[in-house]
């Protein structure tokens, strides 16, 4: 048999087939103004760049790795999405960006308070499609007559009357199966699908990890008003930390959730998750590499978007622990930033060889994450799938 492998154009494009509608249907679940703010988010997907969809890509590829069917992994992909979406909110809203891929934020334009809403809501969906395995349920039929119902319609007080039932039947079933769940008749008679307990397990602690990621991103905010006495080598261990936790978790989440979903053994998802972290923090470094010196024509973001906002990235803080004093005495400035100060400040972080390390440490992770994928023993068509992706994800970080 000949097996016809793909370009990474074509995965891409393949990944955007099979999750895209799904996602916009989850998101058409929502209410309004919720709705509002995740299409905000989302953006119009017809128009997002391909690297938008590289998580979803490595959901479903890493289902194929393990020898299962990556339709299968469509729900988990949708649910990453969206726990991407909602991560991406909170991120815009505290670094105070109002623009990503040339559209305007959502919390800049519907305002912080319902942007946060709006982002719950997202975080909410993305677990009930991870339980549920349906990105497209539709609320079940008794709840929707339920919430119509008037009072001359409403239902009667059920009745006293004791419900007989067979004990030695009940007894016998409980002595072969264990307890009965209470739950399940409800489950059979709306069509709910099982709750997938790993796959939630997954996605609530790549939650805790995004969460945590977060707190230390704003306990170390570069600001005019903290302090100055932390040194550089700490701030630098703490922005790693914060990587793994948010952008490695995500990617690692994505993986795991594929190879769960198809099957995998609980070794082969722990290896492929292990793949999508270090995947994901070399990709990390790419992004924060653009986030100084990315085309605004290619990110959607000002010049020196991080320097402006003052924001604390990886090539900052490998700066400041190189003893960059002057990029210290630019961000602390309490004045705003001129352009020739954002100049500046960028050649200081180049000329500190923050830049050039920041560049051979996503060299180096990617490295990392292909011996974790090999170890994986994956599909041979689907391991030249996901070298291709992980190596096209660090030229092309969304």
């Amino acid at each position: 048999m000949v097996t016809v492998l793909r370009t990474v154009d074509d995965v891409l494009a393949w990944a955007e087939l099979l999750v895209g509608p799904p996602l916009r249907t989850a998101v058409g679940r929502l209410p309004e103004p919720s709705r509002e703010v995740a299409e905000l988010q989302l953006g119009g997907l017809d128009e997002d760049p391909p690297a938008a969809r590289t998580r979803a890509a490595l959901t479903l590829v890493c289902a194929g790795a393990v020898g299962g069917d990556p339709h299968d992994a469509v729900a988990g992909a949708v649910a990453v999405e969206l726990v991407h979406h909602w991560s991406g909110l909170q991120r815009d809203l505290f670094d105070g960006d109002l623009t990503r891929l040339h559209r305007p934020t959502a919390w800049s334009v519907v305002g912080p308070h319902p942007a946060t809403l709006g982002g719950q809501a997202m975080l909410a969906l993305a677990f009930d499609v991870a339980a549920t395995g349906d990105p497209t349920r539709r609320v079940p039929r008794p709840l929707r007559q339920a919430s119509r119902a008037t009072p001359d319609t409403a239902p009667s007080a059920p009745s006293r009357e004791p419900v007989r039932q067979d004990r030695a039947t009940r007894d016998r079933f409980t002595e072969q199966h264990g307890t009965p769940d209470p739950c399940a008749d409800a489950r059979r008679q709306s069509g709910a699908a099982s709750v997938d307990r790993a796959g939630v397990r997954i996605l609530g602690d790549t939650v805790q990890q995004l969460l945590h990621g977060q707190h230390t991103d704003l306990s170390t905010a570069l600001d005019p008003v903290l302090p100055r006495h932390r040194s550089g080598n700490d701030l630098l261990r703490t922005c790693i930390s914060a990587v793994e936790q948010r952008s490695g978790a995500l990617f690692g989440c994505a993986c795991a959730l594929g190879a769960l979903a198809g099957g995998g053994d609980p070794a082969r998802v722990e290896q492929l998750r292990l793949f999508g972290v270090r995947l994901g923090l070399a990709v990390r470094f790419a992004e924060d590499l653009q986030g100084i010196w990315g085309d605004p024509a290619v990110t959607g973001r000002p010049a020196f978007a991080d320097l402006r906002g003052r924001r604390r990235s990886l090539p900052v803080a490998a700066a400041l622990a190189a003893g960059a004093d002057e990029l210290a005495d630019l961000l602390h400035r309490e004045t705003r930033l001129s352009e020739a100060d954002l100049e500046r400040a960028a050649k200081v972080v180049e000329r500190s060889g923050a830049r050039s390390w920041c560049a051979q440490q996503a060299d180096d992770l990617l490295a990392q994450a292909l011996v974790a994928l090999d170890l994986a023993i994956p599909e041979p068509a689907a391991v030249a799938e996901l070298v291709a992706l992980a190596r096209w994800a660090t030229r092309h970080p969304a």
